[in-house]
């Protein structure tokens, strides 16, 4: 999902990052497939301009840890069609480990943000998107395409399909004076929007496919929460954090990686702030 700038998902097929040192060499290939929240958009170092990639978004983190030969074609702006069509070719019969973040672009959720910010006093967006329950149901479609599509290119990979964190409080009246958005706005957000497309991304479990829920570890860490424990960017990237704008940040990843490291079943996961660099 990117809301600061449009980019040329072409570039992908040109700039895939395979993160091959020594103590890596012979690690289990790795391929990370998704949009910004998995490319780890806006924050530091910048591997790829196109894509706007890290290289400390959670693939990065996990392949890390795990001694994993990684290739990392994870794009922001990327939709299923751009997986599909693009990221896709980086998996083979070789591949053993596959992550894939996907799905908000497809429902346009950069322009769903845009909508809900309140600028006149309005009626806000959740007026706007009555057909959200549909957009998310043909999503949902096309990502379990993308599974079969796995499965078929990858028959010994094992496959993460990783959810969104936690952007929106369990209270959205915290947010009052912290974030321009209406209370009613992002309840409908949170959800509709997010918890629908976790909800869906969940059904695909299964069939060597894992579910990873992000939600829980980014719990008391949303846009809303003070500056020092917001691990998910509001409206403005605070001085001294990075990410994008309503995406997450290091220490969003860092969770993230955590949760993907227990779904391979590496123990409880890393605590966040924990993996150094």
């Amino acid at each position: 999902m990117k809301l600061t700038h449009c980019l040329p998902i072409m570039a992908i097929a040109a700039v895939m990052t395979v993160g091959a040192g020594p103590a890596q060499a012979a690690g289990q290939p790795y391929v990370a497939l998704g949009d910004s929240y998995a490319a780890g958009v806006g924050i530091p170092a910048i591997i790829d301009q196109a894509c706007d990639r890290s290289d400390r978004n959670y693939a990065h983190l996990v392949a890390a840890k795990q001694g994993y030969l990684l290739t990392d074609v994870t794009c922001g702006g990327a939709t299923t069609s751009d997986v599909a069509a693009i990221q896709m070719s980086a998996v083979s019969a070789s591949t053993e480990v596959v992550t894939l973040g996907i799905s908000g672009n497809d429902i346009g959720f950069g322009e769903i943000v845009r909508s809900c910010v309140i600028l006149t006093g309005g009626a806000g967006c959740r007026n706007k998107y009555p057909d959200m329950p549909a957009r998310i149901a043909k999503a949902g479609t096309a990502v379990g395409n993308l599974l079969d599509t796995i499965r078929e290119r990858a028959p010994k990979a094992k496959i993460l399909l990783v959810g969104y964190p936690k952007i929106v409080p369990d209270n959205e009246a915290s947010c009052a004076g912290v974030q321009p958005f209406a209370a009613e706005d992002l309840a409908w957000a949170r959800d509709t929007v997010i918890e629908g497309l976790n909800s869906m991304l969940q059904g695909h479990a299964g069939d060597r496919v894992t579910y990873v829920d992000t939600q829980a570890a980014t719990t008391g860490h949303d846009m809303c929460q003070p500056a020092a424990q917001r691990w998910v960017n509001g409206v403005q990237v605070e001085a001294g954090s990075d990410g994008r704008t309503i995406h997450p940040n290091r220490l969003g990843h860092e969770a993230m990686a955590s949760q993907v490291l227990a779904s391979l079943g590496s123990g409880p996961g890393i605590p966040t702030g924990s993996f150094g660099g």
